[in-house]
């Protein structure tokens, strides 16, 4: 019988990871590449422009109406202090930082964007809590494994820790968050709360 030799195995397995590779890499990379990505669904079009990226859970799934996101939608900060509200126009007239930042989700897709808001830090020396033990994250959405993520302290304080606002240059997209969402660097994309509602800054 035919035998394959050693050579020809390694060659055989090489060639299939570079497929694989192929036509998985445009979920991460983005750009012309994202319709390469035929292995995984995830790398298909969530829509167009700089919000054409992965999505784990939209509005419609959460729940999420208009009413919540509009001009009414606030943010509470709380923390040693009385609770700060912020509408979403003071939050884009602070000092906004901006970060390219992976997502990586347990379904097996990551994204990496460019991300621009607010250091989480800088909202928890608002609340009065300089230097968080944890900080618990509420989203609009009221039910299930998404509508609420406790952060640690040494994520919260990450320079690179952020509520944002905006992503790839424009405002998130309702899918993606819009009004604010959490993006924290290596946190899990479950974790990265989507509308959120309010952040409790916790001390020792």
């Amino acid at each position: 019988p035919a035998t394959i030799s050693r050579r020809g195995v390694l060659a055989l397995v090489g060639g299939g990871a570079l497929l694989v590779a192929v036509l998985s890499v445009g979920q991460t990379v983005g750009g012309f590449l994202r319709p390469a990505a035929l292995l995984l669904p995830r790398g298909r079009s969530y829509g167009t422009g700089p919000n054409d990226f992965q999505i784990n859970r939209t509005a419609s799934a959460a729940q999420i109406i208009d009413d919540q996101t509009g001009d009414r939608w606030r943010l509470t900060v709380s923390g040693s202090g009385p609770p700060v509200e912020f509408s979403r126009t003071a939050l884009l007239a602070m000092s906004q930082h901006s970060a390219q930042l992976p997502i990586a989700c347990v379904e097996g897709w990551s994204t990496t964007e460019n991300w621009s808001g607010v250091r989480l830090l800088d909202l928890a020396v608002i609340a009065g809590v300089p230097q968080p033990d944890s900080a618990l994250v509420s989203s609009l959405e009221r039910n299930g494994p998404f509508s609420t993520a406790t952060l640690q302290g040494n994520q919260t304080t990450d320079p690179d820790a952020l509520l944002a606002l905006r992503v790839n240059g424009v405002d998130l997209s309702l899918d993606h968050g819009y009004p604010a969402r959490i993006i924290v660097p290596a946190l899990p994309g479950v974790h990265n709360t989507k509308w959120v509602q309010s952040i409790e800054f916790r001390g020792a």
